[in-house]
């Protein structure tokens, strides 16, 4: 009897340690990691087609992530409102050209990281070039191995023409 009882023991444990996430990495590495979250963030806003842009965007987001425009809006939640948001079935041609974003500051918690600074975002809508300067927030968690983007929100200055 003592032989069965050892290996359902040995496979509870397996199973177990299966279902346990990874920790997040240590302070600086996750710092890193959030560095690389946030850089992340800007190239994907880059790729060279609308589709491509659209899944390496929401790659970046968290199923359940909010996000929180500068404006009246109010906030948009879910990665379907998110699609709906940024990539609108009857918008106009946009092309982004540029996207630099300067990290102030990076926290972590545990799981949970933060990440604030300022950016620059220049892209062609509807024909008309425009550039667009503000402050940022995202708020990532550490969850099935990879930093997510939770929550993000950022204002702006108003658009100008190039």
């Amino acid at each position: 009897m003592r032989l069965p009882f050892r290996f359902a023991w040995l496979f509870a444990s397996v199973a177990l340690a299966a279902c346990v996430e990874a920790e997040p990495p240590a302070a600086p590495a996750a710092k890193d990691s959030l560095r690389a979250l946030d850089r992340a963030y800007a190239e994907a806003w880059l790729a060279s087609s609308p589709d491509d842009q659209e899944r390496a965007v929401l790659a970046l987001f968290d199923r359940d992530a909010v996000i929180i425009p500068d404006g009246a809006a109010g906030p948009e939640k879910g990665i379907s409102s998110l699609r709906r948001y940024w990539f609108p079935d009857d918008a106009p041609s946009t092309t982004v050209t540029h996207f630099d974003r300067e990290i102030d500051a990076i926290d972590v918690e545990g799981d949970l990281g933060v990440v604030s600074g300022r950016y620059v975002l220049s892209f062609n809508y509807d024909g008309r070039d425009l550039t667009q300067k503000g402050n940022y927030v995202l708020v990532a968690r550490y969850s099935g191995g990879a930093w997510k983007i939770q929550r993000m929100i950022w204002n702006d200055a108003p658009l100008t023409d190039v």
